[in-house]
């Protein structure tokens, strides 16, 4: 929500590579993203889940990933989702590929967390998922109340979008109450491959397209005089 003096931001809002193999289409849709960033001017990456396909990848694969990222010319955020989830054995674990990367933030706290990015003007709350079958985690509860410090505030969150219906077990669900009572300037979600919004009002919710599947991310362009927009844009593959 609007809190005054933000600066105009633009954020690309992306999830589900599901990278499995150096060389498939995953890779080459990573490749093309780090081109559109530099190309479209892009101040924050969010990766919202599901980056690697299991947590089983070889470090040949991660020592690509990594690379491809060190290349970004700002921060990236990661949010660990349901494939790639922050359990003992997790990708995210293997410290020593992912050293020396000080543009990339891996979100690793299982109560949430908030990242600041004063580089970016932008704080990112984000609540990995820990366990390979989701247990009872609900990714948006306890998304934490945005400070009033002239930044934009990013939710992300990976799980399933199921409206006013909250079912009784609540494993991966993200209710429209959740998302309406954030007080986010935006929640960027991953888990469903496709680009959807979820809630335009009185916060946009979007899941953003999946690059592997269907060469595509979201670009969301923060402005406090024309408000949040988002758009699907093809990558070139």
């Amino acid at each position: 929500m609007a809190d005054g003096n933000k600066i105009p931001r633009r954020v690309l809002h992306t999830s589900d590579f599901h990278l499995e193999t150096l060389n498939d289409r995953a890779c080459h849709s990573l490749q093309a993203l780090v081109g559109l960033v530099v190309k479209m001017k892009v101040d924050l990456v969010v990766i919202a889940g599901d980056l690697f396909d299991h947590n089983r990848v070889d470090n040949n694969l991660v020592s690509f990933v990594v690379e491809q990222l060190r290349r970004l010319p700002v921060d990236v955020v990661i949010l660990p989702g349901n494939h790639d989830c922050l359990v003992p054995d997790s990708v995210y674990h293997r410290h020593e590929l992912w050293k020396d990367i000080p543009n990339v933030r891996i979100i690793r706290d299982p109560q949430g967390e908030t990242l600041d990015l004063p580089g970016a003007g932008i704080e990112v709350w984000g609540k990995p998922i820990d366990s390979y079958d989701g247990g009872k985690i609900r990714p948006l509860d306890g998304v934490a109340q945005p400070r009033e410090n002239g930044q934009w505030h990013i939710a992300v969150a990976h799980g399933y979008y199921v409206g006013d219906n909250f079912p009784v077990f609540p494993s991966l669900h993200i209710s429209h109450q959740e998302i309406a009572t954030s007080c986010q300037d935006y929640v960027a979600l991953g888990h469903y491959p496709v680009f959807r919004c979820v809630c335009s009002e009185p916060v946009k919710a979007y899941y953003s397209d999946s690059p592997s599947l269907h060469g595509a991310v979201t670009i969301v362009d923060f402005n406090e005089e024309t408000g949040v927009q988002v758009n699907r844009h093809s990558l070139e593959l």
